[in-house]
């Protein structure tokens, strides 16, 4: 007989799941049938020496590269990550160590550089419409800051900052950090 589940069980529910991911690399096995499943709500870190294999799982998450062999499932479904921008569209997204920000352009243009929002009539950006939507994220990260300021004035905790709020712009629901405490002092 089937087991009955209630709403308690789906939110236990793993929303990724990594089974048996192996990667190789010319001479080197860098992952070995890695198994690791994350629930909504779960933060987690991973530790381990350099060659560990922490940054290529990142990576295979984050869609960078393709795991030899294992798969990744989603919310229970089977995915095959084969772009960092699918993989953001999914849900997932990295925030590497090197930030993606361009130092010239505002906070909220870098936050919203690969979607911008507001996009009024004839195409139009709707600039009011992204500060506040920029606005609205930095208050959820915790930074304040004006939206409209350029990025190359923060400081590097600022931008780490800015670099989560564009994760969330995205609708992240899998947030991956690559050593987030490196560019802090």
């Amino acid at each position: 007989m089937p087991e009955k589940r209630g709403p308690l069980d789906e939110e236990q529910a793993p929303l990724l799941e990594v089974r048996g991911v192996t990667k190789r690399f010319p001479g080197v096995l860098a992952l070995d049938q890695v198994r690791f499943d994350l629930r909504a709500g779960e933060i987690h870190a991973l530790v381990g020496e350099n060659g560990a294999g922490k940054s290529t799982l990142m990576k295979i998450l984050a869609g960078a590269y393709r795991p030899d062999a294992g798969q990744i499932l989603l919310q229970g479904q089977p995915v095959a990550l084969t772009s960092p921008r699918q993989a953001a569209d999914l849900g997932i997204s990295i925030i590497y160590q090197e930030f993606t920000l361009l130092p010239a352009l505002s906070v909220a243009e870098n936050i919203f550089l690969s979607h911008l929002p507001g996009q009024g009539r004839y195409g139009w950006l709707n600039r009011r419409e992204m500060l506040q939507a920029a606005r609205h994220l930095l208050d959820r990260v915790g930074l304040d800051v004006d939206p409209a300021v350029p990025v190359r004035r923060l400081r590097v905790a600022q931008q780490q900052l800015v670099e989560v709020a564009k994760a969330l712009s995205r609708q992240a629901r899998v947030l991956i950090m690559d050593e987030p405490t490196a560019a802090l002092t």
